[in-house]
Parts: C-alpha cells; sequence; structure tokens
C-alpha cells in the first residue's frame, strides 16, 4: 500500500508536472538543451494548467456529469450505501479521531436521504492506519446517531479502498436480497464507485454529493490566475480517472 501510494504522489498532480519540469531544468543545466527545454516546458504546461480553474473546472465537468444530482429516489431502492472519505484527529472534539470534511458531506447527505426515503443505511470505511481506535464506518454512525439522531443499520468496518467499500457492502446485503442501493460519495469519486459496486454484483443508483465548485472562480480573468482548491480538483479527478483504470486492469487480468 506505501509503495503504491508513493508511486501515485511521484506520477499524478501535482508532483507529476513538478518533476517533469524539475527534471526538464535539470537538463538544461547539464547542456541537454533540447530535451531539457522540451521537458521543461511540458512540466510547466501540466502544472500551470492543472491549477487554473478555466481548464480544472471545465474537466471536472466532463468527468461528474456521468452521474448528475440524484433527483428521485427510485422505488425499487433498497437501502443507502456510504463510502467513507476519511478520518483525521479532533483534539477540539477531546480525545480520539473524527470523519474529515469530504466524509461528513457524505454522511450528511445520506442522512438527508434516509429522512426522506426511510431506507436503512450502511457504512462502509475500515481503519487508514494501524492504531486508530475507531474505523472510518464507526465513526460515521456516531456521526450519524450524536448528530443527526440516525441508527445504522450496517457496517463494513474492514475495507481500506473503494475496491475493498463495494465487496464488503456486497457481502453483507447480497445474502439479504439487497442489491438495489443508493450509492453516497462525492461527485468526483462516483464513477470509480459505481463500477466497482456494479462489478461486485449490486446494483447501485449514484446518489453524488460535493460537485466540483464551476462559478466565480473560473470567469474572466481570474479563471486564469492559479488557485488552491482548483489544483486540488485537479488532483482528486487525476486520482479518480486512474484508479478507475486500473480497476478495469485488475478485473480484465483476473478475468472477471
Amino acid at each position: 500500500m506505501w509503495s503504491r501510494t508513493l508511486l501515485e504522489l511521484l506520477i499524478l498532480p501535482p508532483a507529476g508536472p513538478l518533476l517533469v519540469l524539475g527534471l526538464g531544468l535539470l537538463l538544461l543545466l547539464l547542456r541537454r538543451r533540447r530535451i531539457g527545454g522540451a521537458l521543461a516546458g511540458v512540466g510547466f504546461v501540466l502544472a500551470y494548467a492543472g491549477s487554473i480553474p478555466a481548464v480544472v473546472y471545465p474537466l471536472a465537468d466532463v468527468w461528474e456529469s456521468h452521474n448528475p444530482p440524484l433527483r428521485t429516489v427510485p422505488d425499487n431502492a433498497q437501502a443507502i450505501v456510504v463510502i467513507g472519505g476519511g478520518s483525521r484527529p479532533a483534539p477540539a472534539y477531546g480525545d480520539g479521531d473524527t470523519v474529515t470534511l469530504l466524509t461528513l458531506q457524505r454522511v450528511r447527505y445520506a442522512a438527508w436521504l434516509a429522512r426522506r426515503s426511510g431506507l436503512p443505511i450502511l457504512v462502509s470505511g475500515g481503519r487508514d492506519w494501524f492504531g486508530e481506535r475507531y474505523s472510518e464506518a464507526e465513526l460515521m454512525s456516531h456521526v450519524l446517531a450524536d448528530e443527526f439522531h440516525l441508527k445504522t443499520r450496517w457496517e463494513d468496518t474492514r475495507s481500506r479502498s473503494t475496491w475493498g467499500n463495494a465487496r464488503e457492502s456486497a457481502k453483507i446485503l447480497k445474502p439479504l436480497g439487497i442489491t438495489r442501493v443508493l450509492l453516497v460519495t462525492q461527485a468526483w469519486h462516483m464513477p470509480r464507485a459505481m463500477w466497482a459496486f456494479r462489478h461486485a454484483g449490486l446494483d447501485p443508483v449514484a446518489a453524488p454529493v460535493g460537485f466540483a465548485n464551476r462559478s466565480w472562480a473560473q470567469r474572466g480573468a481570474l479563471g486564469w490566475i492559479p488557485q488552491t482548491r482548483a489544483a486540488t480538483t485537479m488532483a482528486e479527478v487525476a486520482h479518480e480517472v486512474v484508479g478507475l483504470m486500473w480497476y478495469r486492469l485488475r478485473a480484465w487480468r483476473a478475468g472477471d
């Protein structure tokens, strides 16, 4: 897991383009002007384009448009599945951890859907790192109970990836005859999550939340100025595109 995470950090934005730029500058110093200039130029363009709203948000819009906001809950929906988005230390709340802002967005939307549909909730997410006291699923259950006054029906406390979320959720739900689920996660994460859950034998309905911001930030001259949020969005989308490709390759190699 550590090797895969390190490889992703080195290849994907923002580190990937910066490494290409750095390599190009190094080659220029070594008087390899042609290849060094080409690499430096490519690295600069990728780093710049990957941090400006005028480029990033239209790309995110294309990626997220495959799963638009859920307008109505299908009559044959049987449950709500919420995928964990991480946990973090929470000294403000005393000793222990709590959910990240991403996870809180998902939990809040799941609670909103549950109140309007009456569907039971499955929370999915294990421990990110060894030594954590609670899994993501347990933390989500605590938030649902303490802050939204909703009881979780099932907890998957074992999964540590989207692939695992799908597999473990299927193990819990399919023996109960439940396959049609509302799948709650970030809009940019939804394409990979939908593929994984379908591959696990479930019939998910996309219920995305947290769409990328496409308002004032990409208008006029502001859209061409590098912005932290745009760079973060680019990194998230790039991670998901590569992740979906990896999942498909993994399934193909396994003959699934």
